[in-house]
């Protein structure tokens, strides 16, 4: 019979593709549980094996995952409807998570957990094939080597990104040796596996093929990748702005600056389910007219004319939306909707037509705008084809890691020149050290001009919107800034199948004075 695993291990068991998860105490061959050296036989099998990793992460970015409520929970864009969690988690007053069997919404807590593990999962059972030599990769084992260490740094990062804890297991481990550790702790892990990664790819010369990663990546783009995501991760782990500043600046500024030189772009072709049906999907629904309205929270902060100020002083039910009067020409320009109209910004349009879902009242009117993003509009303009890129990291993304380092330190000169190079671009006046703001964007609630803090991070949400960590940058770094509405979910429970194995009782996080439940944030709301 099969001997019982402990509760501990049992769940992250379950993920492995192959390899031995129980014991068997009959000489009998279970055609349905193959063990590693059957079903990973050759350098084929191993390489199928791991080479699925990148696809495979994509899904934790999601349509599926926690990608759109926590897209919605951010403001970086707005909906009204109640696919993948977006109307429950948006809210107002917030509201916790719902970690429980049969939840309508349940899969989107849990949904990047598993996938994450399964890339982890899927690179033990190939490396250990490997370091048995069992199978031989002859001259692609570093190539393979190198990648599997990027992918491991990758699954495991996002899991301390997302979760309050996990697991730390790697093709060293045995099942049971795997125990439930905290956040930090997984982030630790995964910074060493892109070491690994930088270290095995420094100086080769291989190229990925384009099936793994979608289109071909060389060496040395994958080193630049991995100290990409080293700098990311550390910046974004952060869940207070007292974690944050205390994050190491010097390393983050390090691997940004040693990170990508020209904005990196993940393929898709949505007439390839695999490479659409995952984290692509979730950027559709993100980005797609009639899905999609700027959030008049942030977005707010351009206009001039006051109306955002009434609007914040106007009870929540009782919100409309209005035209933002701004001088940044990302936005359409003139006084009101039908001179804007004729007049579309550079990044935002105003809606019309299908794309003004100014649709279910009952579930907010503070949830409508007049504006929509087509700046980087991944999904809205793909054409007949269906098939195009959209950016995973960019150079810009990388420049402002490296400014919030010298704004901690008090290099405000140096904040001031990247502020610039966006701002000026788009009709607003130069700041300074000082923080000068002559335009007055962003033009906070309370009525007062944004100062240089301000103004940086004005510049990287709108530089880096659908784009950063988990594409969903404005939420960890809202989450790192203490920028998220009170009570916003600041990280995810154990999935409440992997709790209970873990014989702890699931619980939830989140909502005004709950657990994990972002404090009132930085503008009064």
């Amino acid at each position: 019979m099969w001997r019982r695993m402990p509760k501990a291990t049992r769940g992250l068991a379950a993920l492995l593709v192959v390899g031995s998860t129980a014991c068997v105490d009959l000489a009998v061959t279970n055609p349905n549980a193959p063990d590693a050296s059957r079903a990973l036989a050759t350098a084929g099998d191993v390489q199928s094996l791991i080479a699925g990793g990148y696809t495979r992460w994509t899904y934790t970015l999601s349509y599926y995952s926690s990608m759109l409520m926590f897209s919605i929970g951010s403001f970086q864009h707005s909906a009204p409807w109640a696919n993948a969690g977006m109307e429950y988690y948006g809210r107002i007053p917030r509201n916790p998570t719902v970690n429980t069997p049969g939840d309508a919404n349940v899969g989107n807590l849990t949904y990047a957990w598993y996938n994450a593990y399964r890339v982890v999962a899927a690179i033990h059972d190939g490396l250990k094939q490997i370091d048995s030599q069992i199978v031989k990769l002859g001259d692609q084992e570093v190539m393979t080597r190198a990648y599997a260490k990027y992918m491991q740094g990758l699954a495991l990062g996002s899991i301390a990104l997302l979760y309050d804890s996990g697991y730390v297991y790697d093709e060293t481990m045995e099942p049971k040796d795997a125990k439930l550790v905290g956040y930090p702790e997984i982030m630790t892990a995964a910074l060493g596996y892109f070491d690994q990664s930088i270290t095995l790819a420094s100086g080769a010369s291989f190229t990925l093929p384009a099936t793994w990663m979608s289109h071909e990546v060389t060496a040395a783009t994958l080193v630049q990748l991995a100290h990409a995501y080293k700098a990311r991760f550390r910046a974004a782990v952060a869940r207070t702005p007292t974690e944050r500043k205390a994050a190491d600046w010097t390393a983050i500024a390090a691997d940004a600056n040693a990170g990508v030189t020209a904005d990196w772009y993940r393929d898709f072709d949505c007439n390839v389910p695999t490479f659409c049906d995952n984290g692509n999907a979730g950027l559709l629904y993100a980005n797609l007219p009639g899905w999609q309205m700027q959030n008049n929270f942030v977005a707010g902060m351009a206009d001039q004319s006051g109306k955002y100020q009434t609007w914040m002083a106007t009870a929540v039910k009782d919100r409309l939306p209005f035209v933002i009067v701004t001088p940044d020409t990302r936005w359409p320009q003139g006084a009101d909707e039908t001179a804007q109209k004729a007049a579309p910004g550079e990044y935002f349009v105003v809606n019309s037509g299908v794309t003004r879902i100014w649709n279910r009242p009952d579930r907010g009117t503070w949830r409508w705008s007049y504006y929509e993003q087509q700046h980087e509009p991944f999904y809205t303009d793909m054409g007949v084809d269906n098939a195009g890129s959209v950016p995973e990291v960019t150079v810009v993304e990388m420049k402002a890691l490296v400014a919030e380092g010298d704004f901690y330190a008090g290099r405000l000169a140096n904040v001031a020149t990247f502020v610039n190079a966006t701002r000026t671009a788009h009709g607003l006046s130069a700041t300074d050290a000082a923080g000068t703001n002559t335009s007055c964007v962003p033009k906070l609630p309370n009525g007062s001009c944004g100062n240089l803090w301000e103004m940086f991070k004005w510049e990287k949400r709108l530089e880096t919107q659908f784009s950063g960590p988990l594409a969903n940058g404005w939420y960890f770094d809202a989450r790192g800034w203490g920028d998220l509405m009170e009570g916003t979910i600041l990280c995810l429970p154990v999935p409440y199948g992997e709790a209970q194995l873990s014989e702890k009782q699931p619980y939830n996080y989140g909502g005004v004075g709950g657990t994990q439940g972002a404090p009132l944030g930085t503008y009064g709301y």
